[in-house]
């Protein structure tokens, strides 16, 4: 401990004595030390953390699949709920989770929520606690749904301005009246999907009643899915291999009900998964890009140490002379190295917070646990410990030079021209080539993402965008049917010819239509229905799916979706005509691949009756899973042939999403006051949405290549200046003896270009291994494109030779005379 302390003491003398580079240094690796902190402390919180629930690690999703028919992610119904519940032997609690849209109504105005409707289990399975009142038990079971409600931390103060005695007051959610028994704490949160925001309200149902399908029958899976709690001591490939086994049981028992061809089948996700989403691997990604950011600026840094020690070479040799071992010489220098780290640590603890609230300001909003998000213990430790690694990494070169330093060669060099010995000019080669090869791994990366957001930009997405805005509104779901104020098609036809009519009439609008299934990122849920062919017999694992969305008559009109064959709707396909429908271009190259569909007749496996449906026209395909999705199969019924509850309202204007909103708002409360209305923005900023995580990505990264060939750059000029001034005296010689200026210049680039191609050659090969990683990011482009990585190394190489020419053309200017006198 005392050599440790002579050590730090003699190791902060020394970064004094040298004010300009510990400022730089410790500077570098503050900035560098602060990056990684901030985006470990995102990953830390969405990633690496477990969920905020006892025993995360029991946490599931249940999913139902139909591979035969090629669904995934199908839903379930009430029956098979309760077997989960109750005779699976797997889980010790299962509840349903389904999200939904609900009006908040008997206010001064009528306001849209986020709801999910749950068992009276969902509580107790995830050991969540109330801040006030209570949760559900199983007390509150009713075969519809109980009168019970929980609300979040936000609904309570934005709606009862955080009011202690909210509990036992009335609120009325799809024109029926709920009583608030519970109010959950500020962080808990819906761990699951959700439509459009934070779920604001539970409410508690048992799906056996009103307004669900009664009496319950096992093939209407109407619940979207479940999530439940593993039996303790249950591994969760043991949980998959008995759910298997009882899926089996299921299908023998109920062959009507699973036939063989469609492959019935339950599916465990773990729920941590579910909540993360697909982020994991760009933020991993990102991750490693602002850690060879960090490498690369400790290689400078351990050039910048390496090419000071030999200076001190004499010093190191008197030390040696008295007695000081090589172990002892290292150590005082690894110990100096990592003093001057954990200066760069200290002061990138209040960067980091800085740097985290940038960071948070970039990362698009659908990002899960971003509210988690937080500079704790843990990112300090993490800031502890890259500050130490990071220390020992750069101050490991000179460190090992010390060790084979000869004690008398140094002695005798006296006090001057100690110059560069061939190991450690090996070395500094190294360290420089190591940098070219993680410069250009980030530099391809980099590429890639951008060159794959430019081909998602360029997708034709099977509308027209520009000047489209969207409106939505929800129609209630009362418990009681009878008090459905659209009980019937009619009814639902006159509200949406009304709501047209309006809406067509305001200023500054063309043309206005209601529809969905079309444009992307509208819901979280998609609307994937099986239907079967009229005179087809398709064999096990055929079935045809598409996305179901509905249409009325100038949908595809407003949207600018052009029509390939047949005709699209009209006013006369309403609940009086025969049952049509519109197929897109996807599907009939699908299905059709070589007939012309129109005429033909399908039936669509939606609603609780199955009708056969005849194809009356192929409009132009459209990705309604987004830009950067591949293209799906889509129908659309007409809109005055089925009732939906969720109306999207597509506007073709030129006034502003803003300017429309109240407009929009008025013209439908005039026919209903009860319904809010909601959503309405531009189909512009709908698409960017959905490619936010791609462009977050594509920004940090792109950042982080241009700092790395930035840092690339710096060092190969240093480690050439450095050459340079130590080659002072031989370039003087040699142009003593008639070396003319391009000589010199060609000797000082090739030498430095030398380096620089070695690193690009290393650079290619673990680019193309890395690169594949990342392969999930990449849209449209191979994780081996040779046109990123040819365009690439040529960039790496033009910086390169710029970096070297600078130092060359310095040594080429060089006086003959002034060279041979100096030292």
């Amino acid at each position: 401990m005392e050599t440790l302390i002579q050590d730090v003491r003699y190791g902060l003398r020394m970064l004094r004595k040298a004010p300009g580079f510990t400022a730089i240094v410790v500077t570098t690796l503050a900035l560098g030390i602060a990056a990684n902190t901030a985006l470990f402390s995102v990953v830390d919180a969405v990633l690496l953390r477990p969920l905020a629930y006892q025993q995360p690690e029991q946490l599931v999703s249940v999913r139902v699949d139909m591979p035969g028919i090629n669904l995934t992610d199908r839903g379930m119904s009430q029956p098979e709920l309760d077997d989960f519940q109750n005779r699976s032997g797997v889980f010790t609690q299962v509840s349903a989770v389904w999200p939904i849209n609900a009006n908040i109504t008997g206010r001064e105005k009528p306001e849209r929520v986020e709801a999910n409707a749950v068992s009276t289990s969902f509580f107790t399975l995830l050991a969540a606690k109330p801040a006030l009142g209570r949760v559900f038990n199983d007390g509150d079971y009713r075969p519809g749904f109980s009168e019970g409600a929980v609300i979040s931390d936000s609904l309570w103060h934005k709606m009862f301005g955080g009011d202690p005695n909210v509990l036992g007051q009335a609120i009325r959610l799809d024109t029926d009246l709920y009583t608030i028994i519970g109010v959950m704490p500020p962080d808990f949160r819906h761990p699951g999907r959700t439509l459009r925001q934070d779920v604001e309200i539970w409410v508690a149902a048992g799906y056996a009643a009103d307004p669900f399908p009664h009496p319950p029958v096992r093939t209407q899976r109407f619940i979207p899915g479940a999530i439940a709690r593993l039996q303790p001591g249950l591994t969760m490939a043991q949980a998959q291999s008995r759910l298997d086994a009882f899926t089996a049981q299921l299908r023998q028992q109920y062959p009507t009900d699973y036939p063989a061809a469609a492959g019935w089948q339950l599916r465990l996700v773990p729920l941590q998964e579910v909540v993360v989403g697909n982020v994991s691997l760009m933020l991993y990604l990102l991750l490693a890009a602002v850690g060879a950011v960090l490498l690369i600026a400790c290689v400078n840094i351990a050039s910048l140490l390496l090419a000071r020690s030999s200076a001190r070479q004499r010093e190191i040799a008197i030390r040696q002379a008295l007695g000081a071992g090589t172990w002892r010489l290292v150590r005082q220098t690894l110990t100096e190295s990592v003093v001057l780290s954990l200066c760069g640590g200290l002061l990138a603890v209040p960067l980091t917070f800085w740097l985290k609230n940038v960071l948070l300001t970039l990362v698009p909003s659908s990002l899960p646990r971003l509210s988690e998000v937080t500079v704790n213990g843990r990112t300090l430790i993490f800031v502890m410990a890259v500050s130490v690694i990071t220390g020992l990494f750069f101050g490991l070169a000179p460190a090992l030079q010390m060790s084979h330093w000869r004690l008398m060669e140094k002695l005798n060099q006296g006090a001057r021209g100690v110059g560069m010995a061939s190991r450690q000019h090996r070395f500094l080669s190294g360290l420089v080539v190591s940098e070219f090869a993680l410069s250009l791994v980030l530099l391809v990366s980099a590429g890639l993402l951008l060159r794959s957001f430019w081909k998602v930009l360029q997708v034709e997405p099977g509308f027209n965008s520009d000047n489209l805005v969207t409106a939505q509104f929800w129609l209630p779901v009362p418990n009681d049917p009878n008090n459905n104020p659209y009980p019937t098609q009619e009814k639902f036809n006159v509200l949406v010819s009304e709501v047209l009519r309006r809406v067509g009439s305001l200023p500054g609008v063309k043309a206005a239509a209601i529809g969905g299934g079309v444009v992307p990122t509208l819901t979280t849920l998609r609307n994937a229905v099986a239907f079967s062919i009229e005179g087809r017999i398709g064999a096990a694992g055929e079935a045809p799916t598409a996305e179901l969305g509905v249409a009325t008559p100038d949908l595809f009109h407003v949207l600018q979706t052009p029509l390939i064959r047949g005709r699209v709707f009209t006013e006369a396909d309403d609940d009086k005509g025969e049952p049509v429908i519109l197929i897109d271009q996807t599907a009939a190259e699908r299905y059709w691949p070589h007939e012309d569909p129109v005429g033909k007749r399908i039936q669509p496996q939606f609603g609780r009756v199955q009708t056969l449906r005849r194809i009356v026209g192929v409009v132009g395909r459209s990705r309604g899973d987004g830009l950067d999705a591949p293209y799906a199969p889509h129908m659309f019924v007409p809109a005055r042939q089925i009732a939906l509850n969720t109306i999207t309202v597509y506007i073709r204007t030129q006034a502003s999403p803003e300017a429309l909103a109240e407009p929009i708002r008025r013209a439908v409360q005039e026919i209903n006051p009860d319904l809010p209305v909601f959503g309405v923005r531009s189909v512009s900023s709908i698409i960017s949405d959905s490619l936010a995580s791609r462009r977050f990505a594509l920004q940090i990264l792109v950042f982080f290549a241009a700092t790395a060939l930035l840092l690339a750059a710096i060092g190969i000029y240093g480690v050439m200046a450095y050459f340079v001034s130590q080659r002072v005296r031989e370039i003087g010689v040699r142009m003593a003896l008639g070396a003319q200026r391009g000589d010199v210049l060609k000797l000082i680039v090739s030498q430095g270009m030398l380096l620089a191609s070695v690193g690009v050659a290393i650079g290619l090969v673990a680019a193309l291994s890395l690169t594949r990683l990342i392969s999930g990011l990449l849209f449209g482009v191979s994780a081996t494109d040779p046109v990123t990585l040819v365009m690439f190394a040529a960039l790496l190489a033009a910086v390169a030779f710029l970096a070297n020419y600078i130092p060359a053309n310095r040594a080429a200017r060089i006086d003959p005379m002034v060279a041979l006198r100096h030292e």
